[in-house]
């Protein structure tokens, strides 16, 4: 199976679904790639975007926005994959795709489900999980092999992690119109050579970790593996876009038990079945200032520690993390994906919104994947840092609003609250519930004239007494669903009005109302 040039990619498009090869994603006909399960759709695109990436990469910004309007004919990439087919092949006696070059036969055999980061654990029930003895066709052996090399968590002693570390979580931008194209939904996340600033690559075996033999990481010469900015790579450090393509775990395809049968993922009938693969631990171990460009990172301001992806767990945060995740907070806790960061300066056309996906791993077991949009709004450059501090205002005041929130739904509901456990669904009933009106408010915000305060003050004013109202009205909500043998009214009519002077004097709300008072000359 030549992964080039095969049909094995299922999209949609016109009301239906087909299977195309990459060479086919410029078609304005498909709207979107089809995945039987979240995680193998998310891996996808990223291997769609690797490979536009590593292959096809525009000069600069011009280059990118020609491309952008004048998608490429399956002819002209083809001719562009060309280099590397022999590197995309599922199967070979030397080089096969994401597979360890030299796994000998006295390897760990496993089943083939055992790919699947989920397997054995007890998330997200919807996930296809089946039994051992079952087996997987070509292509979802493809997409399970590659969600894992993409997400590797940990696995034990010697069993490394992705180059992003365990369950990284991906921030994909992808145009807010609803009838946009798959090639532009690829094309969104592929930067210009001039902002990636990575050195060129004369052969694909300095990007594509798997043509040659692994860098094990244990026994005799073990290296930990690092990106290098400068040419010839040589002892720990590799070619930085190999972030792309990182292959940390030690696998091969296991060609001895392959059979005849359905497929346990997509159901497809009588086709050739993978059972097993081959393994051992002491893969890769990427080390270093690794910075995947579609994942945000938390920097180290003195720049002595390496940067931290942040984890899939985020993307199921609601709007909590907007700022971080699409303009950088001021202080890089996190920092906006390369990719974001480049797109929301530099390309103002067209409206976007941001992906957001990956596992909440717990060491080697997975708990849950998280997978949500969020919408994108920007402002001119020179608006910016005012426009960050403003958004930066409007999120404290919502954390200590939901803090305070939870704390004195305890104290109303437990004699000694310190000692009773965290109720989170308390405090995520007020992030869901003030979502839609924060993003009302950024819209607002693209066209404030921030050296106007009476402006600033309207919008501060109006948040403040949304959030009070809203804290206030689920306390009573989540009060009154207290054990009614167990309500002390005395002790709810204390804890509520310790919660009406939190909202009103809190640390968050306190220099919002002076702005607000400052204009408004009210105080609730």
């Amino acid at each position: 199976m030549d992964l080039l040039t095969s049909r094995w990619l299922e999209v949609k498009g016109n009301g239906c679904r087909e299977r195309i090869s990459p060479v086919h994603i410029g078609d304005l006909a498909w709207v979107d790639l089809y995945g039987h399960r979240p995680d193998f759709h998310a891996a996808l695109y990223q291997f769609l975007i690797g490979l536009l990436q590593t292959a096809y990469a525009p000069i600069n910004l011009e280059e990118w926005r020609d491309r952008w309007s004048n998608p490429p004919s399956a002819k002209e990439l083809e001719a562009v994959f060309a280099p590397y087919r022999d590197a995309f092949l599922l199967e070979n006696d030397g080089p096969a795709f994401m597979q360890d070059l030299h796994l000998s036969e006295e390897s760990n055999q496993l089943p083939v489900v055992d790919l699947l980061i989920d397997a054995g654990s007890d998330c997200n029930r919807f996930f296809n999980k089946p039994a051992a003895e079952h087996g997987l066709c070509e292509c979802c052996f493809v997409q399970a092999l590659l969600t894992l090399q993409l997400n590797a968590p940990a696995g034990g002693r010697g069993v490394r992690t992705s180059a992003r570390g365990g369950g990284p979580l991906t921030t994909l931008l992808l145009p807010a119109d609803e009838h946009a194209t798959l090639w532009q939904k690829l094309w969104l996340n592929v930067l210009p050579l001039d902002a990636l600033d990575y050195p060129a690559f004369t052969k694909p075996d300095e990007v594509l970790p798997w043509l040659l033999p692994t860098r094990t990481s244990d026994g005799p010469g073990a290296l930990d593996t690092q990106p290098g900015m400068m040419p010839p790579f040589k002892t720990q450090h590799v070619h930085p876009l190999q972030v792309y393509w990182s292959m940390s775990r030690r696998i091969r395809l296991d060609a001895s038990t392959v059979g005849q049968g359905d497929c346990a993922i997509c159901g497809a009938q009588d086709v050739r079945l993978i059972r097993h693969y081959r393994t051992r631990h002491g893969g890769t171990n990427y080390t270093g200032a690794w910075v995947h460009p579609l994942t945000p990172y938390s920097l180290d301001p003195k720049g002595e520690k390496p940067p931290l992806s942040i984890k899939g767990r985020q993307a199921g945060r609601g709007y909590r993390d907007w700022l971080g995740l699409v303009l950088s907070n001021d202080d890089h806790q996190p920092a906006a994906a390369r990719v974001v960061a480049y797109f929301t300066v530099k390309v103002k056309t067209p409206r976007v919104r941001l992906w957001c996906f990956g596992y909440d791993m717990s060491n080697m077991k997975a708990l849950c994947w998280y997978d949500s949009t969020l919408p994108v709004h920007t402002v001119a450059a020179d608006q910016q840092r005012r426009f960050i501090r403003c958004v930066k205002a409007l999120l404290d005041v919502a954390n200590d609003t939901a803090n305070a929130l939870h704390k004195q739904v305890k104290a109303a509901w437990f004699r000694r609250p310190g000692e009773a456990k965290p109720q989170p669904a308390v405090e995520q009933s007020f992030w869901q519930g003030s979502e839609a009106d924060f993003y009302r408010l950024l819209e607002g915000l693209e066209a404030l004239d921030f050296e106007v305060e009476v402006q600033l003050a309207e919008v501060y004013r109006d948040w403040l007494l949304r959030s009070r109202c809203l804290a206030l009205g689920l306390f009573d909500q989540w009060v009154l669903a207290g054990p009614s043998e167990d309500m002390d009214m005395q002790r709810v009519v204390r804890a509520r009005a310790a919660l009406g002077k939190e909202l009103s004097g809190g640390k968050a709300m306190k220099p919002l109302w002076k702005i607000v008072n400052s204009q408004h000359k009210e105080r609730v």
